[in-house]
């Protein structure tokens, strides 16, 4: 059984839908503190034995620590988000506006290549791009895939400063490369044709990727091709403090090539 729980963030006029995901016995993510009402109501009624993360984002992880301190179960993340995990977050202001900062927690470091539960047999995939300790959940028997934020838009104009367009290209693909049909996105939800979702997001990154390569190497400088591409700015690329930017996007991919 997989069950669906939308949180959604409302703050400085934007809402920030984001999902967590019971299957059989496993909670998929905790959500935000900034939600921790609403996720210890739904936790406290779930038969839940043990926690996987996607990775080690505040909006991922902001109540595995209370799940730390009043369940005795086993919390897992992909090796290199556990130091992370350890250390309190500290936020940008925007980011601890609308998620809040977390308590450190301790995960378990995940070893194994194959989680069972009850009902499935999910293959772990490790898919940086997004996030170093990025992983998702794909059981090919069942045709499912949880994809913890590697969709989340099919044609994203921005990233972050931490992210990169080549690596999160890499990952897609990885992750096409097993068989699945449906997707469980982080913050999209249930999404039936989740693999048509990841295949338009993988060939858009190409088109941006071929496009910025091309100028790059016809000497334009990074400004001058978010310029051409992005000309304007979006309403949470000001709320971010340009944090979020399709500059960061631009860099990220003339980083791969210079």
């Amino acid at each position: 059984m997989i069950q669906s729980f939308k949180l959604t963030v409302e703050t400085l006029g934007q809402k920030m839908p984001v999902y967590i995901f019971r299957v059989d016995d496993v909670l998929v993510d905790t959500g935000p503190y900034s939600m921790r009402n609403e996720v210890r109501s739904i936790v406290k009624e779930l038969p839940i034995n043990r926690v996987i993360h996607t990775h080690h984002h505040e909006d991922h992880t902001g109540n595995s620590a209370w799940i730390e301190r009043f369940y005795s179960i086993p919390q897992w993340i992909h090796p290199l988000g556990v130091k992370k995990c350890n250390q309190r977050t500290n936020l940008p202001f925007y980011r601890s506006l609308f998620w809040h900062n977390r308590a450190p927690f301790h995960p378990e470091g995940i070893q194994q290549n194959v989680i069972e539960t009850e009902n499935h047999s999910f293959q772990i995939i490790h898919t940086p791009g997004h996030a170093e300790d990025h992983i998702v959940l794909i059981d090919e028997e069942k045709g499912i895939c949880f994809s913890g934020d590697l969709y989340l838009f099919h044609s994203p104009t921005s990233n972050f400063s931490f992210e990169s367009v080549p690596e999160l290209i890499r990952s897609i693909d990885k992750t096409l490369s097993y068989s699945f049909q449906e997707v469980y996105c982080s913050h999209q939800g249930h999404l039936k044709h989740g693999r048509k979702l990841l295949e338009k997001k993988r060939d858009y990154l190409l088109d941006l990727q071929d496009s910025v390569t091309k100028a790059y190497l016809e000497g334009k400088s990074a400004k001058e091709i978010r310029k051409h591409l992005f000309p304007r700015n979006k309403l949470f690329q000001y709320i971010s403090f340009f944090e979020n930017s399709p500059a960061h996007t631009i860099k990220s991919i003339i980083k791969e090539i210079s």
